[in-house]
C-alpha cells in the first residue's frame, strides 16, 4: 500500500422475579443487618447477579466500574454470554473475565463505549447509571420532574427523568441528583433491585425548593456557570478527566464521556471563572445554539469588540470572520464560527471579566507545565471535534509527540516556520529517523495563536488542508509545543499517523 503523506502549514430484556428476602442473616461480612442497602444487595445476590469478591466481601462503598456494571446487567437481563458476537473493543481482550458480559450488553446496545473502546475500569457516574438502566429496562417517561442540579439541556436529563418517573430514584434530600457523582456498588445494587422488583421502589421523589432556578444564570455548560463553587462543579460533573493549566493561570478542568459532552471549566481559588466547549453542551443568552450563525449572534449582541481595555492599555481582539467577542453581565463571551459551514457557531468561550482584564499580556509566561498543558489540550480538543464529526478517536503516541516537539523547538530556536527543517528534512524523514513506520501520515504546524482554543479554531477553519488532517482517517496523534524565548509565542506541531 502506498504511503499517504500530507503537509499542512498555518500561521495564525426478560426477567424472572423471585420473592423478596427478609432474612436477618447477611451474605457478606461487610454488609451488616443494619446496612441501608442490605435487602437490595441480598436480593441481587440471590438472583446470581453479583457474587462479591474472592475474600467474600462486597465492598459496598467502592465505586462501581463499567465492567462490573456490564456483568450485573448481563446477569439481571439473562443475556447471552455464550459465544457472543465480538464488539471489537480495542481495550477488551477476549480472554478477559469481563469480556462475555461486555460483549452481551454491547450487542444489546445497552453499553457501547465510544464504539472503539469500552473503558472497563472507568467509574460509572450517576448520570451514566441513569442512561444504562433506562436503556436496559426500557423505562418510559411519564412526566417532566426535575432536580435542582440537572438543567434542561443536560445530556442525561431524559434518562434521569425516566428513573424518577418509574420510582427508581428519589434523588438527594435537598432536591438534587448529583449527576456527576460516582455510583457506589451499594447504590447500583439498590437501583438495579428497584428496576427489577417493584416492592423496592421509592414512594416519592425529592423535589427542589421552590426558589431554585428563580435566579438562574444566563450561561451554563452542562449545568455549570461562572461563579459556581468547585464543590458544586464536582457535585454536578464529578471529578475531571484531566486538569490542565490555562494561559491565564487558572486551571482547566476537562470533562467528557468518551469525548461526548466535552467541556473545559476554568477554576481559580475554588470558583468557576471560565468555560469552553466545541460541542452542544451549553446554554446561553438570546437562545443561541450551534444551529445559529454569525449573523444571528450579531443581531443579538450588536457589534463585537475590537479591543479589550486592560488598565491603561488596549489589547486587540480577533476581528476576523472566525470569531466575535462581546462583554456583558460581568463576562467576556467569544463565539467561534465554522467558516466552512456558512459561519455556524462551532464553539463558545466565556470568562469572568476580572480574570480577562487582569491578564495584561498576550502570551503567558512559558514553562514546562504550560507546554505540557497546551499539548494535552490540543490533543483533547482534536478528539472532541473528531467525536462531533463521527471520526475515530485518536490514541496519544509518545514517540511521535517527541518528533513533533523536536520540530517545534527547532522552529522556535532557529526562527523559521516550515515543515522542512534547516537540514532539509521533512516530517516524514523525521518520523523515519525516530523509528516511526507509517502507512498514512500528516503534519499540522502553526505559531502565534495565544492558546490551544485558538490554534484549534485556526486549523479547523483553514482552507489549505489542516481541517482535513485534523479530521482524517488516522489512528494516532502526537503534539509538541515550544515557545520563542523572547517573544513567548508558541509554536505548535501536530503529527498524525497510522502504524504500518
Amino acid at each position: 500500500m502506498p504511503k499517504k503523506r500530507t503537509l499542512l502549514i498555518l500561521l495564525t430484556g426478560v426477567l424472572v422475579i423471585t420473592p423478596l428476602m427478609t432474612e436477618a442473616e447477611t451474605v457478606f461480612p461487610d454488609v451488616g443487618g443494619n446496612h441501608w442497602a442490605v435487602d437490595e444487595i441480598q436480593y441481587i445476590t440471590e438472583q446470581d447477579i453479583v457474587s462479591g469478591y474472592d475474600d467474600d466481601t462486597f465492598r459496598p462503598k467502592e465505586n462501581v466500574s463499567r465492567a462490573q456494571t456490564a456483568k450485573m446487567l448481563a446477569n439481571a437481563l439473562d443475556l447471552n454470554i455464550e459465544n457472543p458476537t465480538d464488539p471489537e473493543f480495542s481495550d477488551v481482550e477476549k480472554d478477559s473475565y469481563y469480556y462475555p458480559y461486555i460483549a452481551a450488553v454491547a450487542n444489546e446496545g445497552i453499553m457501547t463505549g465510544d464504539g472503539e473502546t469500552f473503558d472497563m475500569s472507568e467509574e460509572l457516574s450517576r448520570a451514566q447509571m441513569s442512561v444504562v438502566l433506562s436503556s436496559a429496562f426500557g423505562f418510559e417517561k411519564t412526566g417532566d420532574g426535575s432536580f435542582a442540579d440537572v438543567p434542561e439541556d443536560y445530556w442525561a436529563l431524559d434518562a434521569i427523568q425516566r428513573l424518577a418517573a418509574n420510582r427508581i430514584t428519589s434523588g438527594h434530600a435537598d432536591g438534587s441528583f448529583g449527576p456527576g457523582e460516582s455510583t457506589t456498588r451499594a447504590q447500583f445494587s439498590v437501583f438495579l433491585a428497584r428496576a427489577m422488583e417493584d416492592d423496592f421502589r421509592v414512594e416519592s421523589v425529592n423535589t427542589p425548593p421552590s426558589d431554585v432556578g428563580s435566579d438562574e444564570k444566563a450561561w451554563h455548560f452542562r449545568g455549570v456557570g461562572l461563579g459556581d463553587s468547585e464543590t458544586s462543579l464536582k457535585a454536578t460533573l464529578g471529578e475531571p478527566k484531566e486538569i490542565e493549566q490555562s494561559r491565564y493561570g487558572f486551571e482547566w478542568y476537562l470533562y467528557h464521556n468518551n469525548y461526548n459532552d466535552y467541556v473545559q471549566i476554568g477554576v481559580e481559588d475554588g470558583e468557576v471563572v471560565a468555560a469552553y466547549s466545541n460541542q452542544n453542551t451549553w446554554q446561553g443568552e438570546h437562545d443561541l445554539d450551534l444551529n445559529d450563525r454569525k449573523s444571528d449572534v450579531l443581531d443579538a449582541y450588536g457589534e463585537p469588540l475590537e479591543y479589550i481595555q486592560k488598565g491603561g492599555s488596549q489589547f486587540n481582539v480577533e476581528t476576523e470572520d472566525s470569531s466575535s467577542v462581546f462583554k456583558s453581565n460581568g463576562q467576556y463571551t467569544t463565539f467561534f464560527y465554522d467558516t466552512h459551514r456558512s459561519n455556524l457557531i462551532t464553539a463558545v468561550f466565556i470568562i469572568d471579566d476580572e480574570i480577562e482584564e487582569g491578564f495584561r499580556q498576550y502570551y503567558a509566561e512559558p514553562d514546562r507545565v504550560l507546554k505540557e498543558s497546551f499539548e494535552s489540550q490540543v490533543f483533547h480538543l482534536t478528539n472532541a471535534q473528531r467525536k462531533r464529526y463521527g471520526k475515530r478517536i485518536l490514541e496519544w503516541d509518545d514517540a511521535i509527540s517527541e518528533t513533533a516537539f523536536s520540530h517545534s523547538v527547532d522552529m522556535a530556536r532557529n526562527h523559521f516556520f516550515e515543515h522542512q527543517n534547516l537540514d532539509g528534512e521533512d516530517p516524514f524523514d523525521r518520523m523515519l529517523d525516530d523509528g516511526i513506520h507509517y502507512s498514512d501520515a500528516a503534519e499540522n504546524i502553526a505559531y502565534g495563536q495565544v492558546s490551544p482554543l485558538y490554534v484549534h479554531q485556526s486549523w479547523m477553519n483553514s482552507t489549505t488542508g489542516h481541517r482535513e488532517a485534523l479530521l482524517g482517517d488516522y489512528h494516532r496523534l502526537g503534539v509538541g509545543v515550544a515557545f520563542d524565548e523572547i517573544r513567548k509565542q508558541p509554536y505548535y506541531t501536530q503529527n498524525f499517523y497510522t502504524p504500518k
